[in-house]
């Protein structure tokens, strides 16, 4: 024991340790009370926590009313656990699974809480629903505008281009869907030189007193919709006019547009003064055999625009025969008053025709169908030489050799000289007198009048004897710049 104790090892322990205890008799104080141990576990309050409702059928039912909307909550656990977890994550729920009809219900709450957190408090714990029965109908979808269109420009009829048309599902309350007036989108037409479009134009449900219902659900919830905006318009007849020949030995049958009228734009001044649109023109040189062909429908003088811009014709086309026609009478138009005219020569008044064309098309014209007209207007008293005018049925036309003129002697008498000045109450000169034309038609022949329809081609002499070949309105009997017209309703022929 003394060697141990006498080992320097030891006593610099025993030294530290006398230490130690004299510094803890100088520093401690007997009056101080022992230190007491922080605790670990807190509570929170939370006076709003929403009440979320969970477990409704909503293909049959919708909440309409709860009361309250919000619970106060107080909770407790480790001052950790608390801090860590947000207001949301504490889930106020009332379970609406067991709703099995409309009505008002008080259903218990559910609580759910953060890991390590505990409910001290929940009030309320019962709330007070209103369900409600949905219901879904269907509508007819429409398009309102608002505004104008620029100055000078009209509006047309609104129209919906989605795939399912104006089919819409609106879903509401019962009690709601007795109010609905009217779905629609809407378009902002204000100050548009051209139509409006919407791809995506949101559907609004509207009660009967214009007022939009918030809470309907519409499917689609939006259409195509659009809104023509054009200058003014109106639908005119159509007629095609015709250039080039058909190749040599073929002939028209029929002609047959696939519209008889088009729709013309232009400003109100000038489709006031339009009442039939020619523009389209057939090229016969491009026609070889029968078939559809498709012509421009282009605008002309003052219209801006024409609908259809294309028009399909239904061609029939058959190789040209040849068929002769005798005692065509030759009709004279034109006498004045007092004025009386005859064919001096052919004697008899009449011609002979060779005409050609299809054979489907020949076999029905007669000779009161084609008129022989000389045209006196104009001339002085004697005899004269005038060029015959042809008038003939639709995709006819006259056999004439190179050089061949078709022109009459008229005789031409002013009767007044010969009746000290007074016209005659009836004089007839020679076998082919002067008569008026028939109503709507000048200078036709029986079977042939301005009431006929179809086209007419016609040629006839020059004043130099030269051949001059026209195709002409039948309606009209007047030539029309070289090129046939003709018009649907016609194409009976």
């Amino acid at each position: 024991m003394d060697k141990w104790l006498s080992h320097p090892t030891a006593l610099k322990i025993i030294s530290v340790l006398l230490g130690v205890l004299l510094f803890a008799v100088v520093h401690i104080d007997p009056e101080t009370s022992p230190q007491t141990l922080t605790s670990s576990i807190d509570t929170k309050v939370i006076e709003a926590a929403t009440i979320v409702p969970i477990g409704l059928d909503e293909e049959k039912y919708v909440l309409t009313a709860m009361e309250p909307t919000v619970a106060r909550l107080v909770v407790e656990g480790k001052i950790s656990n608390l801090r860590a977890a947000t207001n949301a994550d504490y889930v106020v729920n009332v379970d609406l699974s067991g709703v099995t009809k409309p009505g008002f219900q008080e259903l218990p709450l559910a609580l759910k809480l953060p890991r390590g957190v505990k409910e001290v408090e929940l009030s309320p714990r019962r709330v007070m629903v209103h369900i409600e029965e949905i219901v879904t109908k269907t509508f007819d979808a429409q398009v309102m505008t608002v505004g104008d269109p620029a100055s000078g420009f009209v509006v047309g009829e609104p129209e919906i281009l989605s795939e399912g048309g104006r089919s819409v599902q609106v879903t509401l309350p019962k009690d709601d869907m007795d109010r609905v007036g009217l779905v629609a989108a809407t378009l902002d037409i204000s100050d548009a030189e051209k139509t409006v479009v919407n791809k995506k134009a949101k559907l609004v449900v509207y009660d009967t007193e214009g007022q939009e219902i918030p809470n309907a659900v519409a499917q689609p919830s939006t259409i195509h919709a659009e809104v023509k905006v054009t200058l003014p318009f109106k639908q005119v007849p159509l007629q095609l006019r015709y250039s080039g020949e058909l190749p040599e030995g073929m002939s028209l049958v029929s002609v047959k547009p696939s519209v008889d009228h088009v729709t013309v734009y232009a400003t109100q001044e000038e489709l006031d003064a339009v009442s039939i649109y020619d523009g389209a023109v057939l090229d016969l040189s491009k026609v070889r055999q029968s078939g559809t062909i498709k012509v421009k429908a282009p605008p002309v003088d003052h219209i801006q625009a024409v609908n259809p811009g294309e028009i399909d014709l239904d061609i029939v086309v058959e190789v040209a025969t040849t068929r002769k026609l005798s005692n065509i009478p030759i009709t004279i138009t034109g006498a004045g008053p007092g004025i009386a005219a005859q064919v001096a020569t052919p004697a008899s008044g009449t011609i002979d025709l060779e005409i050609s064309g299809a054979e489907a098309v020949l076999a029905d014209v007669r000779a009161d169908d084609i008129a022989v007209v000389a045209k006196v207007a104009g001339l002085d008293p004697g005899t004269h030489t005038v060029a015959l005018e042809l008038e003939l049925p639709p995709y006819v036309q006259p056999v004439l050799a190179d050089g061949q003129s078709l022109s009459a002697t008229i005789e031409i008498i002013d009767t007044t000289a010969s009746n000290g000045g007074e016209e005659p109450e009836d004089i007839e000169v020679g076998g082919n007198p002067t008569s008026p034309p028939e109503e709507g038609h000048e200078g036709g022949s029986p079977g042939n009048s301005g009431s006929g329809t179809g086209n007419a081609s016609a040629r006839s002499a020059g004043s130099n004897g030269s051949i001059q070949y026209a195709l002409v309105d039948a309606n009209r009997r007047s030539p029309s710049n070289s090129l046939m017209s003709w018009q649907k309703e016609d194409a009976t022929t």
